[in-house]
């Protein structure tokens, strides 16, 4: 039976997220439904059909005061600037951070998470890694 459950979090970074559980039967006939007037805004989601996931490894992400993050992926602090956070731990025992320019190229693991929370909160997830 199909359910949807919303559920809205406020830490650092502040995300609403729905999810939708299925059947297996239930996927394959709302796929098939939405590939008969498939959008660009509905195309994820196609996707998101044809290959489920089974959520994030515990050795791709990490927690911090509560909030969930992945190492890897692009986070964007209230200024802009793009960060990524390495499992290598800084001094203050948080994950690294390094500056992630716009040309592609990024700067040395010279942040910790902590570092980045204290001066540019909150970050916003951009993309996955």
């Amino acid at each position: 039976m199909a359910e949807a459950r919303y559920e809205t979090r406020t830490k650092t970074v502040q995300e609403t997220v729905i999810a939708l559980m299925l059947s297996e039967d239930e996927a394959d006939e709302l796929r098939t439904l939405l590939l008969q007037h498939v959008t660009l805004s509905l195309k994820g989601v196609v996707s998101a059909l044809s290959r489920p996931t089974t959520g994030a490894s515990a050795d791709t992400t990490f927690e911090y005061d509560s909030v969930e993050y992945e190492y890897g992926a692009l986070y964007q602090d209230r200024e802009g600037d793009i960060f990524e956070f390495s499992p290598e731990t800084a001094g203050d025992g948080t994950p690294k951070g390094r500056l992630r320019y716009r040309d592609g190229g990024s700067g040395g693991w010279n942040w910790s998470l902590a570092e980045v929370l204290s001066s540019y909160a909150p970050l916003s997830k951009v993309s996955r890694g």
